[in-house]
């Protein structure tokens, strides 16, 4: 079908279905090309906006020095950015996303250069690149752009909480939103801002996933920042009952129709794989993600979380905090009550397996 043709025929879904401009995007970006055209085109876009940046940020930053200079030219970038987003071509959305991030960094750095912060170095631009890809979050942009602002502006708030009892608790909470994003998809999927709904969902999933290594025993004390066996103990524990928490709460939404025996089954068989699985809190946020993935229908992330899984356990195996024999054991009763749980649930809830 001829580019016009799919303009119109677009513009006719949009007004009959009440379609938002996000899932119109989308539907223009999906049937434009192939993903190996569009992983060529995305290429040659960097490529080609490596040398702009560099044609532009030369010269500039040679002739206008300073803060003032610097931070310009950053909001030029970030202009064109946004100037590139609205053509809706897959080259152009790939030379502003490029424009986006070289903005952004040039903004930061000149803030935390010369931004004559009271507190600590980091804290600064943090602040600021929170506010800043919050504020771009929420401006008409590409779908890879919503995605890198929702997870820039997720770990600046992870920057923010620093060390310690906030972080682990930060962690838990986020998690726990990645969860009730994608169990409540049927409720956002047809919002007007559902794109940037998508994007918050994605990131979380994937900081949360990319913090879970730290809740392992043997690298909680340089992440966390333990101080004092007292606190130590306390903040250790926050992030696995976190994530055993959220595995029985997402099971137990997930089974909320069934009555007596059938849900009481199902939350009893959650809460012993939580108990047998606690050493490997990165393991019960793989679990529980994926459910959450699964009812939401995402193939993506179900095609990710088995490998993020795996290298939880790599890390639990190769562990020193418990014996090899214990966590052998672990690993052989955490498969057993999976297995078992597979082949007895479904035929006590009436379904086969």
């Amino acid at each position: 079908m001829k580019h016009d043709g799919l303009q119109e025929l677009l513009e006719q879904l949009q007004t009959q279905l009440d379609l938002g401009e996000d899932q119109r995007d989308r539907l223009l970006a999906g049937s434009q090309a192939p993903w190996w055209l569009s992983a060529l085109l995305g290429l040659a876009a960097w490529f080609s906006a490596f040398f702009f940046i560099l044609a532009f940020l030369g010269p500039w930053l040679l002739l206008i020095e300073g803060p003032v200079g610097r931070g310009l030219a950053g909001v030029l970038l970030l202009l064109a950015a946004l100037w590139l987003f609205r053509r809706g071509q897959p080259f152009a959305n790939q030379i502003g996303l490029a424009l986006s991030l070289t903005g952004q960094g040039l903004l930061v750095y000149v803030l935390a250069e010369h931004g004559g912060f009271d507190f600590d170095s980091e804290r600064g631009p943090a602040w600021f690149s929170l506010a800043l890809a919050g504020g771009l979050l929420w401006l008409p942009s590409s779908f890879l752009h919503r995605h890198v602002c929702a997870l820039v502006m997720l770990a600046s708030a992870a920057v923010l909480l620093g060390s310690g009892a906030g972080l682990a608790l930060y962690c838990v909470l986020l998690a726990a939103c990645a969860c009730v994003l994608w169990l409540g998809r049927l409720l956002w999927v047809s919002h007007p801002q559902a794109g940037r709904i998508r994007a918050i969902a994605d990131a979380a999933t994937l900081l949360s996933l990319c913090l879970a290594v730290a809740a392992h025993e043997q690298l909680l004390e340089p992440v966390f920042d333990l101080q004092g066996a007292s606190v130590g103990r306390w903040t250790s524990a926050i992030y696995p009952v976190g994530m055993a928490l959220l595995l029985v709460a997402v099971v137990a939404w997930l089974i909320r129709d069934l009555k007596g025996t059938a849900w009481w089954s199902g939350l009893g068989a959650s809460i012993v794989l939580v108990v047998l699985a606690h050493p490997a809190p990165g393991l019960l946020l793989t679990l529980a993600l994926g459910l959450a993935v699964f009812r939401a229908s995402n193939r993506s992330w179900l095609a990710l979380l088995p490998a993020f899984a795996g290298f939880y356990l790599f890390v639990l195996y190769y562990s020193l905090h418990i014996s090899l024999l214990e966590k052998s054991l672990v690993m052989i009763a955490t498969g057993a009550t999976l297995l078992i749980g597979g082949l007895l649930l479904p035929r006590l809830w009436g379904t086969r397996p």
